[in-house]
């Protein structure tokens, strides 16, 4: 089921919590209970679309470090 609260691309929920790094972020199409991504490095190329990096986490274990695919697409939200 898709999150209607996935309406942000990563750099504006990055903007909108004053840039600090890292934060975690899901897609709208993301059990937030299993998966997740940590924004832990950002680079605006052009507002409000850039690159972002970090690791997936699943099941509470981060991964290795690498870039997000889809990063400017408007489907995620913030998590904690």
């Amino acid at each position: 089921m898709l999150d209607p609260d996935c309406d942000k691309n990563v750099f504006q929920i990055w903007k909108t919590g004053e840039e600090k790094l890292p934060f975690k972020v899901v897609r709208h199409s993301w059990n937030p209970q299993i998966s997740a991504f940590l924004v832990e490095k950002i680079e605006i190329k052009k507002w409000p679309y850039g690159t972002a990096w970090g690791r997936f986490i699943r099941n509470g274990i981060a991964g290795a470090p690498q870039k997000l695919d889809n990063a400017g697409s408007y489907q995620w939200k913030v998590v904690e």
